[in-house]
């Protein structure tokens, strides 16, 4: 899943020049490769989401079957209320025992491996928002993939960029890293739409927090050119 400086800046919605500045001093993980820079679309979404920059979500690839939409994924995750926790190691172990994982599934290791996500750099959006996840996408075998909203008993401090304490965590759990993308990106571009964001915000019943997904995802734009089909010389 390699993009150029070029592919890069369309999904961004910046110059070329911008993508450029942002290797050089913000961090935009990237390779040099043959005097030319090299970006991974995983770690793309990950800089992404936790610089508060817009990424333009990944169309499903052609002669594919259609990925899920964000608001099937996050009906099979579902919206759970109440979840207990004075501190983010408490929250986010029990954020991991809601998930909606197969039978044997290694919930610690899944945990432990937010933790060290969590101590590389928090995954508070602001808002009262997070998306736990790891560098390397959970991928399971699974029928579904699961995007889980949980909402907690009581904000703890979570390190958002904004100093907000954090009420509300996304996660999610897919099948393969290319719907971990699909769903990643529409998800990290919903959260930028003040009518979806209300409603998580305000804790609205789930059918109103699903209704709201279908409206917005059916609004997202799509990229031209195929940036976000994958690498380039990928097999279709």
């Amino acid at each position: 899943m390699r993009l150029t400086v070029r592919q890069a800046a369309q999904l961004l919605q910046v110059p070329e020049e911008v993508v450029h500045k942002w290797i050089r001093d913000k961090g935009l993980p990237a390779v040099l490769y043959n005097e030319q820079y090299w970006l991974n679309r995983v770690a793309l979404a990950a800089w992404a989401q936790s610089n508060q920059v817009t990424l333009l979500p990944e169309p499903p690839p052609k002669h594919r079957q259609p990925f899920p939409t964000l608001a099937e994924a996050l009906a099979q995750g579902g919206v759970h209320r109440g979840v207990a926790g004075k501190n983010k190691r408490e929250v986010l172990r029990a954020v991991v025992s809601r998930l909606r994982l197969p039978e044997g599934a290694d919930r610690d290791f899944i945990f432990q491996m937010l933790m060290a996500r969590e101590d590389q750099g928090s995954t508070g959006l602001g808002d009262g928002i997070a998306i736990p996840h790891v560098r390397n996408p959970i991928v399971m075998h699974l029928e579904r993939p699961a995007v889980t909203l949980c909402y907690l008993q009581e904000p703890i401090e979570f390190g958002a960029l904004d100093g907000k304490p954090v009420s509300a965590l996304f996660t999610m759990v897919n099948p393969t890293i290319r719907i971990h993308l699909h769903l990643f990106s529409r998800l990290a571009f919903a959260l930028k739409s003040a009518s979806f964001l209300a409603r998580v915000k305000a804790k609205a019943p789930e059918e109103q927090i699903l209704a709201e997904a279908r409206s917005v995802e059916a609004a997202m734009p799509r990229v031209e050119g195929g940036a976000a089909e994958g690498s380039q010389g990928e097999k279709r």
